[in-house]
């Protein structure tokens, strides 16, 4: 009996034993075709196709690895395995690379080769790479003092405010001029110290209803020819003096730059939340003339962040905000 109990247990023990290696046989083959190797590295049958394909694109296990590490399987296969981009290692480096807009970036690099590939991402994120007043996007939430006003982006027709107030004299040589409720004290204040150092600001030009920007437009346009119009004025739903969160001071001539007003305004205004919209040297960004008495309201954080970076609010939003 005793016997038999034994051979009936090493039987058993042996079927394991068989199961076991047949287990581990088939395991392995299946390995075999769901795995396979880059760079010595086991990795699974979906990641080998299109590592596979990037290869064959042309791309060095050095530049996949980079791919790895920055873009997401989905976006390598949504974006990447139809062609190779001549610039992709480059362009992912930059803090504001989205592969999205890889396509982009290596068309807008070609037509400004000039440009490093951290600018040619900015740039393109800002949206330089279409005309200006093209791709243009309506705004519907518009009410923050943060919203951007430019020639991509634009205010729905009938955008109302109801909390503007009215900027009395001497702030404004009418004493009718509106602002947004947000900038009224920071701007008499601004105005105010100003006066202590024995300089004279005040407002020409503060919110302007969408009527009015549109006759200010055509009105520029025939006087001076749409390109001028178009480089020192605003089509209508485009202005941030629409907003009620820009305005212009004592003159609207390029000889206010030499006046004692402007220079205070250019390294103090930012104390107070506003910023000097269109520099000189950015207007293949703003896309508009040299304006040295037109300021923006934002806020100290964010006028100070571009006071100290000596950027735009494109290249801001951009930098710190997307």
């Amino acid at each position: 009996m005793k016997k038999k109990i034994l051979t009936i247990v090493l039987i058993i023990s042996l079927l394991t034993i068989f199961g076991l290696i047949l287990y581990d046989s088939v395991n392995n083959s299946l390995k075999v075709k769901t795995e396979s190797t880059i760079d010595g590295q086991n990795i699974t049958k979906e990641e080998y196709i299109y590592k596979e394909e990037l290869l064959s694109l042309g791309y060095n296990s050095n530049i996949i690895k980079k791919i790895e590490e920055k873009i997401s399987t989905i976006n390598v296969k949504n974006y990447l395995l139809n062609k190779k981009y001549d610039y992709l290692e480059e362009f992912t480096s930059s803090p504001y690379f989205k592969i999205e807009n890889i396509e982009r970036y290596e068309n807008y690099y070609k037509n400004n080769p000039s440009y490093t590939f951290d600018q040619v991402v900015l740039y393109v994120e800002i949206g330089l790479d279409y005309e200006f007043y093209t791709n243009v996007n309506t705004i519907e939430d518009y009410t923050s003092i943060t919203t951007l006003v430019n020639k991509y982006n634009k205010l729905p027709e009938g955008a109302t405010f109801d909390n503007l107030v009215t900027l009395e004299k001497p702030y404004s040589n009418t004493g009718k001029r509106k602002v947004r409720e947000e900038m009224y004290e920071p701007l008499k204040q601004m105005i105010d110290d100003a006066k202590k150092e024995k300089l004279n600001l005040y407002v020409i030009s503060a919110f302007r209803e969408n009527s009015t920007q549109n006759y200010l437009f055509n009105n520029s346009k025939k006087k001076n020819g749409l390109d001028y119009a178009l480089t020192y004025s605003a089509k209508p739903g485009h202005s941030e003096h629409e907003l009620g969160l820009a305005i212009d001071f004592n003159t609207t001539q390029e000889k206010f730059k030499k006046t004692k007003e402007y220079a205070w305004l250019k390294d103090n205004s930012y104390k107070y939340g506003f910023v000097m919209r269109y520099p000189e040297n950015k207007v293949f960004i703003t896309g508009y003339g040299y304006e040295p008495w037109h300021y923006r309201y934002l806020g100290i954080e964010i006028a100070t962040k571009m006071y100290l970076e000596d950027i735009t609010y494109e290249e801001y939003l951009v930098k710190y905000k997307n």
